[in-house]
């Protein structure tokens, strides 16, 4: 009898553990346009993906492709087609589409990569449920890079005035229109073309961190850079799940997603663009680079004439039946509440 009641309780012992060895995988694609050494790759996405991994007990893995298959601007409209489930793009590559979400975007915004970052997470968790401009992805982050310099091949510019004439290779529909109003003429390529159009006289600087300067191969023909305090301008970034792949997974996993998303990509993206930027900068002194920055004086001017680009956010924000006042003030705040200056040690 006893023998008997031990292969019963063997036989079910071994029932319940069938299931939990035989556990289900959903392993995701996550669409790529960087190289895998990226520090958006590398830096962001793949300790995200490995955290949720780790999460879900690895019911839930990532596969991060090494391979395009369309530039950056078709990122969202492949994500949306389900050419990949998840998938990462930069906002301002889709001019007018995303405009409500491109908050961070306007000059002056972001004074560091953590303040901008944490910004346009909490902002966007405010108020971008009624935007409607991701319909049909599920978007979990939104980060900025880090502060861009305006990074010179010839020339230099130690004052504003000094931009007056230059050609300067801009990345976005809104640092194009920066560096129209403060007297540059922008031109839109590819990272990857920027240093042999700077070799070639087509542009005579760019704007960029210094970490993106010295990833994409730019930092041999720079010769000054100059810093503009408060941060000129940043791109937003996002990070979204296909929305039929995201209501595929379990309540579990979701939360699992949602636990190290939102906030965590963005502090994962202030570490990754402040290191990146202290590497970068360390391979521009090496060479020499001459770094300048911008007086006072030429950034209250600088802010003056830029004011138009916020008027004009607030009248499509207005047009579009968004109190922009209330949604501005409240990104302002959260910047100053996330900035990585703030001084936290006050004397008694």
């Amino acid at each position: 009898m006893k023998h008997w009641k031990s292969l019963v309780l063997s036989a079910a012992l071994g029932a319940i553990s069938l299931p939990a060895m035989a556990q289900e995988v959903t392993t995701l694609r996550i669409g790529s346009w960087l190289p895998p050494h990226h520090l958006i790759v590398s830096g962001i996405l793949e300790p995200w993906a490995a955290a949720i991994e780790d999460e879900t007990g690895g019911s839930l893995q990532f596969e991060i492709m090494t391979s395009a298959l369309g530039p950056p601007p078709a990122q969202f409209d492949l994500l949306l087609d389900q050419s990949f489930d998840v998938g990462y793009g930069v906002s301002g590559h889709n001019a007018g589409r995303f405009t409500m979400t491109q908050v961070m975007d306007l000059p002056f915004m972001s004074p560091d990569p953590w303040a901008g970052s944490a910004a346009a997470w909490t902002t966007y968790e405010k108020y971008g449920s009624e935007y409607g401009e991701h319909e049909g992805a599920h978007v979990v982050g939104l980060f900025t890079h880090s502060n861009p310099n305006i990074n010179m091949a010839k020339g230099r510019v130690e004052t504003l005035s000094d931009l007056e004439g230059k050609t300067i290779r801009v990345g976005g529909n809104v640092t194009g229109r920066i560096m129209s109003e403060l007297g540059a003429s922008p031109v839109q390529l590819p990272p990857t073309e920027a240093q042999t159009a700077m070799s070639r006289g087509v542009a005579d600087g760019i704007t960029f961190p210094s970490e993106s300067i010295d990833f994409f191969g730019i930092t041999p023909v720079i010769t000054s850079i100059t810093r503009i305090p408060g941060g000129l301008y940043t791109d937003t970034f996002w990070v979204a799940f296909n929305q039929d792949s995201w209501d595929s997974l379990t309540d579990e996993q979701r939360a699992a997603v949602e636990k190290h998303s939102g906030i965590a990509i963005a502090l994962l993206a202030g570490f990754a663009w402040t290191n990146g930027d202290t590497y970068g900068e360390a391979k521009l002194n090496e060479q020499g680079v001459e770094f300048l920055s911008m007086s006072d004086e030429d950034v209250a001017t600088a802010r003056e004439r830029l004011k138009p680009l916020e008027t004009e956010w607030l009248e499509q924000a207005n047009g579009k039946g968004f109190d922009g006042e209330e949604i501005l003030s409240y990104a302002r705040a959260m910047v100053e509440h996330y900035r990585a200056d703030k001084t936290v040690n006050v004397a008694k």
